[in-house]
């Protein structure tokens, strides 16, 4: 009986589903902006997003969903998703994007202030389910 606790207690824990992860880059700022955008495995409400060289996450809870056109003939519908910082702070902001399946159209963060920052696919720095980013 010692011996199957022993390998109970030693076994390698079981890792849950990974995040579904984006990696993005912004449009037309300087200095250049990167961001971890992650999608929880284990809720269909929350996500968070990381920037590079920021200490941590900052978590987004979903805000809505808005078909936008369907398609059909098999293919995915085109959707507008958006997402509210959960942050304790006032500043908050929202990040919206549309998508067609896995294919991301369009991905921008509004400022509370009414700035608008727009961001790309950089699926090249994707590794292992996060962005690795080379040093600014």
């Amino acid at each position: 009986m010692a011996f199957l606790l022993l390998l109970i207690v030693a076994a390698p824990p079981v890792s849950a589903d990974q995040d579904n992860v984006r990696c993005l880059r912004s449009v037309g700022e300087n200095p250049l902006l990167r961001i971890q955008f992650g999608l929880k495995s284990d809720s269909d409400s929350s996500a968070y997003v990381l920037y590079q060289g920021s200490r941590g996450p900052i978590p987004l809870k979903l805000l809505k969903v808005t078909e936008l056109r369907r398609v059909y003939g098999g293919r995915p519908s085109e959707f507008e998703t958006q997402w509210v910082e959960t942050t304790a702070t006032p500043t908050a902001g929202r990040y919206v994007y549309t998508n067609q399946g896995a294919l991301i159209d369009d991905f921008q963060y509004i400022r509370k202030d009414g700035r608008i920052f727009r961001f790309v696919d950089d699926s090249d720095v994707l590794d292992a389910g996060q962005c690795s980013w080379a040093a600014p």
